[in-house]
């Protein structure tokens, strides 16, 4: 295993370590190169319950229905994702049915190419649009301690809440990003 192997898997390992310790047993997902490493690691977990969803909007209105049952759920998706869900995440933040989203791309540095610009425009604009609270992932972070206070927020305050994941933490080279 290289180093940047070894960094990356580290930091899958923490998110999925974060989502373990916050009790989440659900995570829905469209798939997405970036976050392949977290999302394998759910699949292989008996003790998570996991769904491959056909659109992002989809992930969000199950994790919400997850929310009113008591149940913790991860959605996992590419920050476009976030831009395509506007209207179901404005309705979660008004009905105070709150949804933890772990988000691809969304950072600005590191970004390999251009056209993961619109994704970062897409998934920050509706984050800061409707006022879902989120944070950038950065080398160094805890990201165990980053997820479970993540979750804190949402099950505290009722709010929905983003982590946004440069993919320098989680591929090893820009070239490993399919778009």
């Amino acid at each position: 295993m290289t180093a940047a192997t070894t960094a990356t898997a580290s930091v899958a390992l923490g998110l999925y370590n974060g989502l373990i310790d916050g009790g989440v047993d659900h995570c829905l997902y469209v798939p997405d190169s970036v976050m392949s490493s977290l999302t394998d690691r759910c699949e292989k977990d008996p003790s998570f319950a996991t769904v491959v969803c056909a659109r992002e909007d989809e992930a969000v209105a199950i994790a919400a229905g997850f929310f009113i049952a008591n149940r913790r759920a991860v959605v996992v998706m590419e920050a476009s994702g976030i831009g395509y869900s506007g209207l179901i995440l404005a309705r979660c933040q008004l009905q105070r049915t709150p949804v933890f989203i772990i988000a691809s791309h969304g950072g600005l540095l590191g970004e390999a190419y251009d056209f993961h610009g619109a994704t970062i425009a897409a998934g920050r604009g509706v984050l800061t649009g409707i006022g879902i609270p989120f944070v950038v992932l950065h080398r160094g972070d805890d990201w165990a301690e980053v997820v479970r206070l993540g979750l804190e927020t949402v099950h505290g305050q009722r709010s929905s809440f983003a982590i946004l994941v440069p993919p320098h933490l989680l591929v090893a080279t820009a070239r490993d990003v399919i778009s």
